[in-house]
């Protein structure tokens, strides 16, 4: 396999040019055949783990500081005594794949290592020293090899990020899943930006609207305005911008009523940022009675003596959750279908529904779970679970 783009890169290129056989797996760049002492003062090899991020071509230290990890039993001398440095630490590259032992060993006159070579080199003197005095015929460097190993992610660029966090396992549990978006209006296109990030499988966009100035100004990014000339379709437009990034999008350049609700049929978790009013009872009812679970956001914001002041509801409509409730969360007052918004809260409303979402995969913590989440915008005050009317006046 081409070693593109590491040939490109001094320090990898001059570690091949030296003999050793480096793998990239998981965003991680792992040196295979580190000899090392074990506890039974036998000679084996482990292999070096070093989390990786990308400049251009160049490959950069993930790891923030002097750390390294490492694969195999505990490292030791020619007596068979933990060597100084290595650390019990568990790391996951990849969910089939964990580092044992994290090692910390400080560059001399400096706190970080000058590049990836020098760190690598480094760490794999000190692992191979005791081993050589034990076996003066043991190398790290039998040779140049390289290998990748894919992660099947849908990407189109490598999520170094996971690596960088050590977030490769909790990630997993993005695996498999099926979005769908209703509407890209404003909320909708926050929640694609957040959840076109993770590991989710495909994302299916649904609006049948067109993209205009007044929409850029309440979406993330900046928008071109050749693009705006055009007049695109907002889910043809979010896929194609997203799709830079993530391989599993689909445009539907419909809206959602209820006489199409068979659009919706390969999705395993659906947000709804906009619907008709007249649709919104029969398109939760159509998921709900298909176990599929749903996030409904909206938000009713009113001018208020020159201030703007209102709510963001998040409504989650769970498997388990009765008929009857779903009823009443869509029975919200009118405000929450005013047309007055803002990016700020478009981006806030969505970012509540995400972090709701991330919940309900137990990739966040949560002390209980709830049917509803409220922000008050006049006393910046959080309510999670299903409140009065009173409550939510102003």
């Amino acid at each position: 396999m081409s070693t593109s783009p590491f040939d490109r890169d001094p320090s990898t290129r001059r570690l091949l040019d030296e003999g050793y056989c480096l793998s990239f797996e998981g965003n991680h760049l792992i040196v295979e055949r580190v000899p090392y002492v074990t506890a039974a003062k036998a000679v084996t090899y482990g292999r070096l783990a070093l989390p990786v991020v990308f400049s251009g071509d160049i490959v950069q230290d993930g790891s923030g500081d002097h750390r390294i990890w490492f694969i195999g039993e505990q490292p030791c001398d020619h007596h068979g005594q933990p060597i100084p440095g290595p650390s019990p630490d568990g790391h996951a590259i990849t969910p089939e794949l964990s580092a044992s032992f994290m090692i910390s060993s400080k560059p001399k006159n400096a706190g970080v290592y000058a590049n990836t070579y020098d760190k690598i080199t480094s760490y794999v003197r000190i692992l191979s020293h005791p081993a050589k005095s034990l076996d003066p015929t043991v190398t790290a460097t039998p040779g140049a090899g390289w290998t990748e190993v894919p992660d099947d992610l849908p990407f189109v660029y490598p999520d170094t990020g996971t690596a960088r966090a050590g977030l490769a396992e909790m990630n997993e549990k993005f695996r498999g899943h099926r979005i769908g978006i209703i509407g890209l209006g404003g909320t909708g296109s926050f929640i694609l930006d957040q959840v076109s990030k993770t590991w989710v499988d495909t994302i299916d966009l649904f609006d049948g609207d067109v993209f205009d100035n007044h929409n850029a100004y309440r979406a993330p990014g900046a928008a071109d305005i050749e693009d705006l000339k055009l007049r695109p379709n907002k889910a043809e437009h979010f896929a194609r911008v997203y799709s830079h990034m993530h391989t599993g999008i689909t445009a539907h350049p419909d809206f959602i009523t209820a006489d199409n609700l068979e659009l919706l049929g390969n999705c395993t978790f659906v947000f709804m940022a906009a619907a008709d009013a007249n649709d919104k009872t029969a398109i939760l009812a159509w998921l709900h009675e298909r176990d599929i679970p749903t996030i409904e956001v909206g938000m009713g914001i009113r001018d208020e003596g020159g201030r703007l002041s209102g709510l963001l509801a998040v409504v989650n409509h769970f498997p388990g959750m009765s008929a009857s409730a779903i009823s009443t969360a869509t029975g919200r007052p009118d405000e929450y279908d005013r047309n007055i918004q803002t990016a700020d809260l478009n981006c806030l409303n969505a970012m509540l529904a995400v972090i709701n979402w991330k919940k309900y995969l137990t990739y966040y913590a949560e002390l209980e779970s709830v049917d509803e989440t409220v922000y008050r915008i006049f006393t910046g005050t959080i309510r999670n679970g299903i409140g009065d009317a009173g409550e939510d006046a102003v």
